[in-house]
C-alpha cells in the first residue's frame, strides 16, 4: 500500500506537510550538500544510516518523484557530480526507474537495496523548484561578493558566496553600469568603469545564483537589488563582470566602449 506522507531529514527538519498517514518505518529521504533542502545530492536513510543513490540511468522522472516526496515542487534538472560533492557510506539504490507519479523513490523499479555497480562519483542529484533553507549558521551564512579572473581584486568576473551554496555565478542578462556601480562600491573599489557580459574574464565552474539584476545604482549590496533568483542555467548569456576605477586595468575609448575596446594596464 502506497503511503503519501512526505518524509524529512531525521531530527533536523520539521515536517512541512500534514497528511495523517503513518510514515514508512525506518526509511527517509533528503537532499544533501547544499544550503537548500530542495536541491542537492540524493540520500536515503536505510537500516539506521544515510547512504546515496547511484545516478546510473537517473533521469527527470526519478528527480520528479524526489521533489514531490520532499514537498519541493517540480524537478528542474539533474546535475553531474561533483556539483554537491561525493556522498559517503553505502550506496542504497541504483538504476532507479520511476514513472514519475510514485509517492516514494523506493517504490520505483530498482534491482534491490544495496545492489549496485557504482562509486560515489556517480551519486544522483536533483534541483527542485521549491526552496527550504537551512537555518543561518548551519553551513556558514557568510555572504560576500568578489571579482575573480582579472588582474586584481577590482576587475573580473563576479562571484557571490552565499551561505554554503554551490551557485556563485551572476548571469550577464540585463547586466549594466548601474549593477556594476553597486558591485564596485560594495567591494570598495571606487566607481564602475565597465559592466561586461561578453565572457572577458572567463566562465565560472559553478551554477548561476542570480540573473536579470536590476539595480538603481544606489544600493549598498548587490543582493538587495531586484533580480531573478536561482535560474536553471544562464542560457545564451555569459557571466557578468566588472571593471572598477581602482583596478590597474583601464579601457581606451571611454565612454561608449564596445566589443572592440582595447584594455591596458595603467
Amino acid at each position: 500500500m502506497l503511503i503519501t506522507e512526505i518524509l524529512q531529514d531525521v531530527g533536523s527538519v520539521p515536517a512541512l506537510s500534514t497528511p495523517m498517514i503513518p510514515p514508512t518505518p525506518g526509511l527517509s529521504l533528503r537532499l544533501a550538500g547544499t544550503y537548500n533542502y530542495c536541491e542537492g545530492r540524493v540520500e536515503v536513510y536505510y537500516e539506521g544510516a544515510w547512504g546515496t543513490v547511484c545516478g546510473n540511468n537517473w533521469d527527470m522522472k526519478d528527480a520528479q518523484v524526489v521533489c514531490q516526496q520532499l514537498g519541493c515542487g517540480d524537478a528542474v534538472a539533474t546535475l553531474p557530480w561533483p556539483k554537491f560533492g561525493s556522498g559517503s557510506g553505502e550506496i542504497i539504490l541504483s538504476d532507479v526507474q520511476c514513472n514519475g507519479d510514485e509517492f516514494f523513490l523506493w517504490s520505483c523499479k530498482n534491482p534491490g537495496w544495496g545492489v549496485h555497480n557504482c562509486n560515489h562519483q556517480q551519486d544522483a542529484t536533483v534541483l527542485c523548484t521549491g526552496e527550504k533553507y537551512k537555518p543561518a549558521g548551519t553551513e556558514g551564512d557568510v555572504i560576500f561578493v568578489e571579482l575573480v579572473g582579472g588582474p586584481d581584486r577590482c576587475a573580473g568576473r563576479i562571484q557571490v558566496i552565499y551561505f554554503a551554496n554551490w551557485r556563485t555565478v551572476v548571469c550577464g542578462e540585463d547586466w549594466d553600469m548601474r549593477d556594476a556601480e553597486v558591485v564596485c562600491n560594495q567591494i570598495h573599489c571606487g566607481y564602475a568603469l565597465a559592466a561586461l557580459s561578453d565572457g572577458s574574464f572567463g566562465k565560472g565552474e559553478t551554477g548561476p545564483l542570480m540573473t536579470k539584476v536590476n539595480c538603481s545604482g544606489s544600493e549598498y549590496d548587490l543582493m538587495t537589488c531586484p533580480y531573478e533568483y536561482r535560474p536553471a542555467t544562464c542560457g545564451n548569456y555569459k557571466d557578468a563582470a566588472v571593471i572598477c576605477s581602482d583596478s590597474e586595468l583601464k579601457p581606451t575609448g571611454m565612454p561608449g566602449f564596445g566589443s572592440s575596446t582595447i584594455w591596458f594596464r595603467r
